[in-house]
């Protein structure tokens, strides 16, 4: 009969895994199909239940654990039993969402585990059940279960020992945070971080990276909190789990609206809701409905804030009706009630042994005693240890905030760096388009005086007409002095406007001039400096777009970082072009195109080149701060970090379209 059942869960569960990992699981699966003993066909179908769950193979799967209940059932083993529960209420939690029936395995497993003195289990069940106690939003329970978890974790020399103390720092971060006690949240948050990452486990890498966020963001370190917040979504990625992503959200969305970026949590908003369709989970979607309400209610749509409200209450009714609330209450109640009754029990066995300890006489009391003395020189040499780590911890949080000072010192002087480097870059620009009016000044100045002088000959002659002839010369050139007098003041005012500070107040600009105006100016500033530059312009502007609301200042350094690493890029083609003279190549024009263009309700702002383009290899980095694919010393690695920013607190978006050795075009999109 077990042979059959085993045959039938390796059918379902390979149907269910498909290919992936398939080499090691399926060397677990020839071995549980050859191995003739329940207790190693138990071992085995546990391997399995942990690779899943640590490396992210699939969801839990119910065969598995209903083979682990069967084997152990049949063998009458409380180990086992304990072990088979505590997966299926695991399975219960993750996969389905059903907070009540998980408990209820739970509480089924511990007194089996406290039964067999099993410590690992004792400690793993104990940390579960504060999760789902931190889903049902009892911040008590979580900590009492917590806490007894951490006092039952295994033997340091137990194999198992790491897993289950990286479990109790990530429930003790996770307590702090949700109680908002930053100061004892960010101590059990290093330490977690620094165990999951010496443990090399993914999943708990990821979850240290939200409580960071989480914990930064609290303490209005919202920049900090950003950069934990894209790490843990890069981490997600590579997880590819949605039964991990809960976390992330319930914390990250409400990041994102308190800061004002109702765009970016709309998004992940819906993200999420898509994951809580996909799996039916109720704790998921009782997250979702709950941002979305809030998101429509902030947007004035009342009548989609209203529907997502009757969804958000029917699924709290869902999780937290009274039928589950008295069960859970019941399932409290029960084990606090055992937990009275052990102590009990303990009690009168400890007066049975009193007695028979004082029966023992002098000789068993002298040994007592030493045994007390060599207790409190333990405890002694304990608290010393302990006084000593707290004073390394003392030393290393200093170092650390000495180290953030350092780094915010180190950004902001980086920052304004490549501030000031796009000012030099519009310096010789700027230059060329002041000398041009300034010449006619100049010229027509001199003809002036020339002419002037020649009238007043022309008057001591008498010949009038021809004088007045003079007259009105002299006036048409002082129209023209006049005019580009005015052009080369509208050019100094401009150039006063980018260097002073940014106001960060939106305006209406017209883009098309301020996208035209960079152009040229990239484009001469680069001749000053280089005669031997040269290169083709081509503009296409959209005249319906009219006057958009930016910050002139921030959005003009964008458009003129854009241009000036399209005019890089043709430049290192057209001297590669030249050394190396590949077929085809030989004729290389630079050619730099800015175009813009009205879609609907938005604007198009796009720079394109054809240049060497952006290798796909690097292309994921290129809007990281401090990523430069220049040589040492050319550039900062900031100049599209920055841009990316601009253009995101302008409520819009940049992308870029690529392909190797045939040019780069970056689309900036604004709201229109």
């Amino acid at each position: 009969m077990m042979k059959t059942f085993i045959i039938t869960f390796l059918f379902t569960i390979s149907v269910s895994l498909g290919v992936a990992q398939e080499n090691y699981l399926d060397s677990l699966f020839n071995v549980l199909g050859t191995t003739p003993k329940p207790e190693g066909q138990f071992k085995i179908l546990v391997k399995i239940l942990e690779y899943q769950d640590s490396y992210e193979v699939a969801t839990i799967d119910s065969s598995a654990c209903a083979a682990l209940l069967r084997i152990a059932q049949e063998q009458s083993n409380e180990t086992m039993l304990a072990t088979a529960y505590n997966w299926i209420g695991y399975y219960l939690l993750m996969v389905k969402g059903d907070n009540t029936a998980a408990l209820e395995y739970y509480f089924k497993a511990l007194p089996l585990a406290e039964k067999t003195n099993d410590k690992r289990r004792i400690s793993s069940l104990c940390f579960d059940i504060a999760n789902v106690y931190n889903l049902l939003q009892n911040p008590n329970e979580v900590i009492k279960y917590t806490l007894k978890g951490g006092k039952n974790l295994p033997d340091k020399s137990s194999p198992m020992y790491d897993y289950m103390l990286v479990q109790y720092q990530r429930n003790m971060t996770r307590y702090y945070s949700d109680t908002r006690q930053s100061d004892s949240a960010l101590y059990y948050v290093r330490a977690f971080t620094q165990t999951s990452y010496r443990l090399r486990l993914p999943n708990f890498k990821y979850q240290a990276m939200i409580q960071n966020g989480y914990i930064r963001s609290q303490t209005d370190e919202n920049e900090l909190a950003e950069a934990y917040f894209k790490k843990a979504m890069a981490m997600s990625d590579s997880l590819n789990v949605e039964t991990r992503v809960l976390p992330f959200y319930k914390v990250y969305i409400p990041f994102l609206i308190s800061n004002s970026r109702i765009q970016d949590a709309k998004l992940q908003t819906q993200q999420l809701w898509n994951i809580s369709q996909r799996n039916n989970n109720p704790n998921y979607k009782l997250a979702a409905t709950g941002f979305k309400r809030e998101l429509f209610e902030r947007l004035h749509q009342m009548d989609s804030a209203y529907y997502f409200s009757r969804l958000e209450a029917d699924t709290r009714e869902l999780i937290f009706n009274q039928n589950n609330q008295n069960i859970v209450q019941s399932l409290a109640f029960k084990e606090e009630l055992r937990g009275i009754e052990e102590s009990g029990r303990r009690a009168t066995h400890e007066g049975e042994l009193r007695q028979y300890a004082l029966l023992g006489g002098l000789g068993v009391f002298t040994t007592i005693a030493l045994l007390l003395f060599r207790n409190n020189q333990s405890r002694k040499k304990a608290n010393e240890l302990l006084h000593i780590q707290k004073s390394e911890i003392e030393l290393q949080k200093k170092n650390a905030e000495q180290a953030l000072t350092e780094l915010k010192s180190t950004q902001s002087q980086l920052i304004q760096s490549e501030k000031m480097a796009s000012l030099g870059e519009l310096t010789a620009g700027i230059a060329h388009e002041i000398q041009n009016p300034l010449n006619f000044v100049t010229n027509f100045s001199e003809v002036n005086a020339e002419l002037i002088e020649e009238m007043e000959s022309e008057m001591e002659k008498g010949n009038l007409a021809d004088a007045k002839a003079i007259g009105k010369s002299i006036k048409e050139n002082q129209e023209k002095i006049n005019h580009h007098g005015k052009r080369a003041d509208a050019i100094v005012k401009g150039m006063l406007q980018h260097s002073r500070s940014s106001s960060g107040m939106k305006e209406p600009a017209d883009i098309n001039a301020l996208a035209d105006e960079y152009l040229r100016l990239a484009y001469h500033g680069l001749r000053a400096k280089d005669k031997t530059f040269n290169a083709t312009l081509k503009t296409d502007f959209d005249q319906s777009i009219g006057n958009v609301s930016v910050v002139q200042q921030d959005m003009g350094r964008v458009i003129l970082n854009l241009i000036m690493n399209a005019f890089y890029a043709v430049t290192e083609r057209k001297n590669r072009a030249g050394s190396e003279l590949p077929a085809g190549q030989a004729g290389f024009e630079p050619t730099v195109s800015v175009t813009t263009k009205r879609m609907d309700d938005k604007v198009l702002i796009s720079i394109k080149d054809n240049g060497n383009g952006i290798p796909q290899k690097v292309l994921d980095k290129i809007f990281q701060p401090f990523f430069t694919t220049k040589p040492t010393g050319q550039g900062t690695g900031l100049g599209l970090s920055l841009s990316y920013d601009i253009v995101k607190a302008h409520g819009g978006d940049i992308k870029v379209n690529t392909k190797e050795n045939d040019g780069s075009e970056f689309v900036i999109t604004l709201p229109g």
